[in-house]
């Protein structure tokens, strides 16, 4: 199985760079070793946001889109549970 690039939206690495070290290392870690070997182990998105994916790290979940003919994974948000859905 082919690995996939990632690649962050501005507005994901800002919502990134605001998070607790811990949090970050943690988010950081789940993309290079889940995401980018199996994009699909996240949940599949419904109504607004058919075609999206959530990964869930802690209390804070990982939104993104999965361009599988490019191999590519874009981090759209990563934001608090309670905030990420509107």
């Amino acid at each position: 199985m082919k690995c996939y690039t990632i690649v962050i939206a501005l507005s994901a690495k800002k919502q990134i760079d605001s998070l607790p070290i811990k949090i970050k290392s943690r988010i950081a870690e789940v993309l290079l070793n889940v995401l980018a070997k199996d994009p699909f182990a996240g949940k599949a998105l419904k109504a607004e946001l058919r075609g999206l994916y959530s990964y869930r790290v802690g209390d804070y979940r990982i939104i993104y889109n999965i361009v599988k003919h490019n191999l590519i994974i874009q981090i759209i948000k990563v934001m608090h549970r309670r905030e990420v859905y509107r």
